[in-house]
């Protein structure tokens, strides 16, 4: 008779330690709870559900039948679509030879992290992927701690507390990783932040990888700032990224790139990132790259659909902040993306009566007796039992308050894109209307004294 086998008999070691995606585990939730029946508000899934601009819809269709393999680096029309559009932006000379795109900028990221020596210092909170990335890579995480407020601002003192233990336990820290505008918390750099955490990389000889898949969604010129601005990409070790899927709600498209700076670092890496991409994803799909190209156009018609989103995204999630500081919550005001970060330690005592200790206890509170989908705290890096700074924090999207349905979506979205771009238009948005709705309930359960 056969033995059964165990799963430490079939699966590695870090297989067992995989987990579903925490953003996809709660999309999956919603779904379930609402095929039961269950009404919820979806605050928990971060992604970006405008209609295409016109123009990209229509360059999709009309490259859906070419189906060969294009070169790995990508497509050389979107490399010089995304080359240029970043060189206006970084106010650089950026060449299409420094560009890499890949089916999404995870990949990329998986690659860096498997490519580049040394372990990894990350910002508490990060978005719920980094951290698996590194894992799988064989790497060590070493936190580096925010601001207690805002969950987001950096200083020298916090990078070299961080970097002094890495080093006492053992580690090789030669990576850092920023994210700005951040998901989870919708805050961004400054320039002086940048200075700060560019000048603390270069003096220890760490490789800076800047995540910007959210840097068109600013809602200010200051909170664009950027560590790979002007001549100050091509000093010392940085990397870019970014994508199709946040600005131009392309997600599923699967299109992202890297920028590699115009050095001997930056060529090294790009070979390496080139032979791991021509044995690991080959090349990004054909007609989403021909898409791409369209969308990183710097044309009046994308600069204006760019625009209309930033506005919209901005009115909704300031609303939202707004809402969730009338309710008691303490919140810091968005910078940019389309994320709020609040903290519901105002209540816990409150929470505490209810046997509601850590930030996943809250989340599945709020889902299954309050109607309200949002991802807890500990999904990106908060230790619920550290300071109160980070304990009971919940993520909130904002991203799906705006159509019920794909229908609905294209019926009214790009009407609703034209009204936000005048501030003096009212927006009539139904879904945020019901979110906070359900928020100042869940708020005023809590108040009642058990």
């Amino acid at each position: 008779m056969e033995s059964k086998e165990t799963e430490s008999g079939v699966l590695t070691a870090l297989a067992r330690k995989m987990r579903l995606s925490a953003t996809l585990a709660i999309n999956e939730l919603v779904h379930r709870r609402t095929a039961k029946g269950y009404k919820v508000v979806h605050l928990g899934f971060g992604e970006a559900t405008f209609p295409i601009q016109r123009n990209v819809a229509a360059a999709h269709r009309n490259a859906s039948d070419i189906t060969s393999y294009l070169p790995v680096a990508g497509l050389p029309e979107l490399q010089e679509a995304i080359a240029k559009f970043q060189s206006r932006r970084l106010k650089n000379n950026i060449q299409p030879d420094q560009v890499v795109v890949a089916p999404g900028s995870k990949p990329l990221l998986f690659a860096l992290f498997d490519l580049l020596q040394g372990d990894v210092l990350l910002p508490r909170p990060s978005w719920v992927s980094y951290e698996p990335q590194i894992i799988h890579a064989g790497k060590q995480i070493f936190w580096v701690e925010t601001d207690k407020d805002d969950r987001h601002t950096i200083t020298e003192a916090s990078l070299q507390s961080a970097f002094s233990s890495a080093v006492k336990e053992g580690g090789n820290p030669r990576i850092m990783l920023i994210n700005s505008p951040s998901n989870p918390t919708g805050q961004a750099f400054n320039k002086r932040d940048v200075e700060t955490i560019s000048a603390f990389c270069r003096s220890h000889d760490i490789t800076l990888i800047s995540d910007e898949i959210y840097s068109d969604i600013s809602f200010s010129e200051e909170s664009s700032a950027t560590p790979c601005s002007g001549s100050r990409f091509n000093i010392g070790h940085k990397i870019l990224t970014g994508g199709l899927s946040k600005t131009y709600s392309a997600g599923g498209w699967r299109v992202g790139y890297a920028i590699f700076p115009a050095n001997d670092f930056g060529a090294r890496v790009q070979s390496a990132v080139l032979a791991y991409a021509s044995e690991c994803w080959s090349a990004a799909s054909a007609p989403a790259q021909k898409a791409a190209a369209v969308a990183f156009d710097t044309s009046p018609e994308m600069d204006l659909y760019r625009s209309q989103v930033v506005s919209l995204h901005k009115r909704c999630t300031l609303a939202l902040y707004q809402a969730l500081r009338q309710c008691g919550l303490a919140v810091a005001e968005p910078k940019g993306a389309f994320y709020v970060y609040p903290s519901f330690h105002p209540f816990s005592k409150q929470l505490e009566a209810r046997g509601i200790w850590s930030s996943q206890e809250l989340s599945r509170w709020l889902i299954e007796e309050c109607g309200v989908a949002a991802l807890p705290g500990s999904a990106f890096g908060e230790d619920d039992a550290g300071p109160i700074g980070g304990r009971y924090r919940l993520r909130m999207a904002t991203s799906y308050l705006y159509f019920h349905d794909q229908i609905e979506r294209y019926e009214h979205g790009y009407h609703l894109l034209d009204l936000a771009s005048d501030a003096n238009n009212v927006l009539n948005l139904p879904l945020l209307d019901e979110a906070i709705q359900a928020i100042q309930n869940a708020v005023a359960k809590l108040r009642i004294e058990l």
